[in-house]
This record gives structure tokens, C-alpha cells and sequence, in this order.
């Protein structure tokens, strides 16, 4: 009996963070999904340079960071990739939540850093909208800067 409670338990909690996110929320989940995917075949197929073109094109009407997007940009993105089947690095994390700001009109700006971790070089992305890092700042501090897209 004890087991067959913990199940259930587990089950009404999710069913209860279900309800919580809400259709909205799971167009989102649904949106930066298809995004990390489609950003990670592409770093594959195309050079590099190809697609920070495509990130960098401009923004028909720029609007100021607004913190709740940000906000749920970044638990969007960082939620998609913890539970995805699929492991998406900071890069396709990186563009996906370009993608996802720009279609708010907000600018962001891609971050291309190096660190030596022993013998080799460590390279790593993080994006910046609106003053504050949105994705891939919790070790951003320990890379120095490369490039700035």
C-alpha cells in the first residue's frame, strides 16, 4: 500500500504541474522544443558563420527587454533541454532562446567564449538580452570573450 500512495502522489503532483503551465505554456515547452532541434541541425549541416548570419539579421520592430519574457524565455529553453530525450549544449540553447526573443522583438546578443580546462581549450555560448544573461550564465564568468554576435 505504502508504494502504490507514493505513485499516486507522484502522479497528482504532476498532473497538478500540468494544469499549472497551462495550453500557453505548453505551446511554448512545444515551440523552444522544436527550436533546440531545428538550432542543433543546423550547427550539423551548415558552417557556423551561416547560421550566426541568421541570428544576427535585424529585427523588424526592437522593443525593450521585457523581464517576464526573459524570465519565461529562460525556464522555457532551460526546462526543454533538462527533460528532452535529445541533449542540447549551450549553443542550441543559445540560439533557440535568440529565436524566441526576437519573435518578441527583443535583441539579444551571443556571447562566444574560451576557457584552458588542463591541456585543452573549452569553449562556450551564452545569451544577453536586455542588460542580464538569459542562457549559459552560471560559468560565464570563467570564459573569456572570443566573439560578440
Amino acid at each position: 500500500m505504502d508504494q502504490r500512495s507514493g505513485s499516486v502522489r507522484k502522479l497528482r503532483s504532476l498532473w497538478r504541474r500540468l494544469r499549472e503551465v497551462g495550453p500557453g505554456g505548453w505551446l511554448l515547452l512545444a515551440r523552444t522544443f522544436c527550436l533546440l532541434l531545428a538550432a542543433k541541425c543546423a550547427l550539423r549541416v551548415f558552417p557556423v558563420r551561416r547560421v550566426i548570419a541568421w541570428k544576427q539579421r535585424a529585427i523588424r520592430s526592437p522593443q525593450a527587454g521585457q523581464e517576464c519574457d526573459l524570465r519565461r524565455i529562460r525556464h522555457a529553453v532551460l526546462v526543454t533541454a533538462r527533460y528532452s530525450p535529445i541533449r542540447f549544449v549551450c549553443f542550441p540553447q543559445c540560439l533557440a532562446a535568440a529565436a524566441l526573443l526576437r519573435s518578441r522583438g527583443i535583441e539579444s546578443r551571443l556571447h562566444y567564449g574560451v576557457t584552458r580546462f588542463g591541456a585543452e581549450l573549452v569553449t562556450h555560448t551564452w545569451l544577453e538580452a536586455g542588460g542580464e544573461i538569459v542562457i549559459g550564465g552560471e560559468v560565464a564568468a570563467e570564459y573569456s570573450t572570443l566573439a560578440i554576435y
